[in-house]
């Protein structure tokens, strides 16, 4: 009997014993996870929300203000407050930063006063507390009202042939914005050129200045969130200057000639800024037989008839060049015999009927 209740008694603290070393295991394995979990920092974000006020059914009018307020759920260990910071964003990519705060609390404001339709779109924040981020999904805010017109202005306005210019369109608008750059058809029609995306408020487009450039320019700012365009910028008109005037171009004696004949081609023009020192090219057809940097130039030879071709007077300087061109014929001296006049044949043969008279 006695036997028995030491059996009982063993089999019982061995049973308790394998129970405590279980639940001390499994006490070991939850403590190693939360440590894992909690990494090096101390502290777990759990969730990131962001909320505005007013939060209206509808949208939010120009004007008004918006409240974004951002609050985290986070475990941090007893007795410690550690930083936190919050970042706010604008974008649905997060494409502009707002703003920065680093603070102890478990939530965080940014004031938005006096709101215009391009703030409209999605608004987003991150939270991060020492090695820890997490960040909440995008809430979209949306305001009603007309975007305010840019400003285009061109550096520089006034420019020759062949320089680079910049169309600089400003906005007050929030970014992220689209810049549309527009060139005027015959004065009247604005015509779109380009256009650029931007984070910033100021869009910059460098435009070559040849002769067929517009001379007057407009800009435009869109919202892609809110689907909203702004009126045309003031139109901006642009002063080209021409390096020279147009080419002067001479055959002489005529564009007509007789194979042998001797002919000059001159080429010339006025340059209109101290600085240029156009070149001058005589070609024929397109092959090129003289050139010179000068503000006139001549070119003389005997004509063959292989010379007949269209003959082109081009001034070119930098980027810029301007020809003129003109036919030149050719033709092989004809050899049809001169007709003797009749009164000629009467007097040499008067001459000769006296000269035999005289003789005899």
């Amino acid at each position: 009997m006695l036997l028995r209740k030491q059996l009982s008694f063993r089999s019982t603290l061995f049973s308790k014993t394998n129970m405590l070393t279980a639940n001390f295991f499994l006490w070991t394995v939850l403590l190693f996870h939360v440590i894992m979990k909690m990494g090096t920092t101390g502290v777990i974000i759990n969730s990131v929300k962001l909320k505005y006020n007013p939060a209206d059914a509808g949208d939010i009018k120009e004007g008004s203000n918006i409240t974004l307020t951002c609050s985290v759920d986070i475990l941090t260990p007893s007795g410690q407050s550690p930083q936190i910071s919050y970042l706010f964003y604008k974008g649905q990519t997060r494409d502009v930063l707002l703003k920065t705060v680093t603070i102890q609390a478990q939530e965080s404001h940014y004031l938005i006063q006096l709101v215009r339709p391009s703030h409209s779109g999605y608004y987003s924040c991150e939270v991060e507390a020492e090695s820890q981020r997490a960040k909440s999904v995008s809430t979209f805010i949306a305001v009603t009202g007309n975007l305010q017109t840019p400003v285009l202005t061109i550096h520089p306005m006034e420019v020759v042939l062949g320089d680079s210019i910049e169309l600089c369109c400003t906005s007050e608008e929030i970014p992220p914005l689209t810049f549309i750059f527009y060139t005027y058809k015959n004065g009247l029609n604005p015509v779109r050129l380009c256009e650029h995306s931007s984070k910033n408020r100021t869009v910059t487009h460098q435009l070559r200045v040849t002769i067929d450039t517009k001379k007057n320019y407009s800009c435009t700012i869109e919202v892609p969130a809110a689907r909203s365009v702004s009126k045309h910028s003031e139109v901006v008109q642009l002063s080209v200057q021409n390096p020279f005037s147009d080419p002067e171009f001479e055959i002489e004696p005529s564009n007509t000639l007789i194979e042998g004949a001797h002919f000059t081609i001159k080429c010339r023009v006025t340059p209109l800024l101290p600085h240029v020192k156009p070149q001058l090219i005589i070609m024929k057809n397109t092959t090129l037989i003289h050139k010179e940097f000068t503000n006139s130039t001549v070119y003389s030879k005997t004509a063959n008839v292989t010379d007949t071709g269209k003959y082109g007077c081009m001034a070119k300087w930098n980027s810029v060049s301007q020809n003129i061109k003109s036919q030149v014929t050719v033709t092989v001296t004809s050899q049809v015999a001169v007709p003797i006049p009749m009164a000629w044949i009467l007097a040499t043969a008067l001459f000769l009927s006296v000269s035999t008279v005289c003789s005899n």
